[in-house]
């Protein structure tokens, strides 16, 4: 198991305070019992205060590494660069996995690095394209500063010469882990309230489509939370088996 990687600093006001209680004459020629106390509550508070601003600057830090990774793997996915996706997921990890509308998991790195590789074939198709936009970031870090969960909005579309124009509307979910200081990508699920063609309202859409069956790897396990508008919107409560915002952990 990684270690914490959030250590609290040792500094040399600690040194330097030692040394000073060290020094001091037991008989009463240093300093006194009481400016001792003081002295020890200062740097004690010093710590204190050190070690909470160098958490601070590692959130923010892991915030900005954290966005900056999603950003890399849409861009990627928009530009057609899919042999750089994999990179940046967690491969090692058994039950990494990424899954899209009804696409299905795919699970474990062979998996996804199967399914990227099958979207190398997009690139012969004349018109393809896929951009996901990635919006109102809610993100929660560990305590530890070890993984984190978030919740993304994504207002998309595609095209092919095959399907034409259709949006792709929905939040996307995606945990991550930290492995030896870098961000990965943990599981991600873009699940989508509508995906229909560009000349239909969502409202009046017949279907949302599919993506099930149309890349030449299969998934390892059914889509788990993927529900189109078309099927839910008669429905009370519809966003019920949407997960919550992550809570802190």
């Amino acid at each position: 198991m990684q270690a914490n990687t959030r250590k609290p600093l040792v500094t040399i006001a600690t040194l330097s305070a030692l040394l000073l209680l060290s020094s001091c004459n037991p008989a009463g020629n240093g300093a006194s019992d009481a400016q001792l106390a003081a002295l020890a509550t200062r740097v004690t508070n010093l710590e204190a205060g050190l070690t909470a601003g160098k958490l601070r600057v590692e959130y923010l830090e892991d915030m900005n590494a954290i966005q900056k990774l999603q950003a890399k793997y849409l861009h990627s996915l928009f530009t057609q660069r899919y042999e750089n996706i994999p990179a940046l997921f967690a491969l090692d990890k058994p039950d990494v996995s990424v899954e899209f509308s009804d696409s299905g998991v795919y699970r474990g790195g062979d998996s996804v690095r199967g399914l990227y590789k099958a979207f190398e074939a997009t690139r012969n198709a004349p018109g393809f394209f896929l951009m996901h936009l990635a919006v109102d970031p809610y993100i929660e870090i560990a305590k530890d500063g070890l993984s984190a969960k978030a919740h993304w909005l994504s207002p998309g579309v595609s095209n092919s010469a095959r399907n034409g124009s259709s949006w792709i509307w929905g939040p996307y979910y995606v945990d991550y882990v930290k492995e030896d200081g870098a961000w990965k990508i943990h599981h991600s699920n873009l699940a989508p309230l509508f995906r229909n063609p560009y000349n239909y309202s969502w409202n009046d859409a017949p279907n949302h489509g599919s993506v099930n069956g149309q890349l030449s790897v299969k998934p390892d396990e059914p889509s788990t939370i993927y529900r189109p508008f078309n099927e839910v919107k008669k429905e009370p409560n519809m966003f019920r088996n949407n997960p919550d915002l992550p809570a802190p952990y």
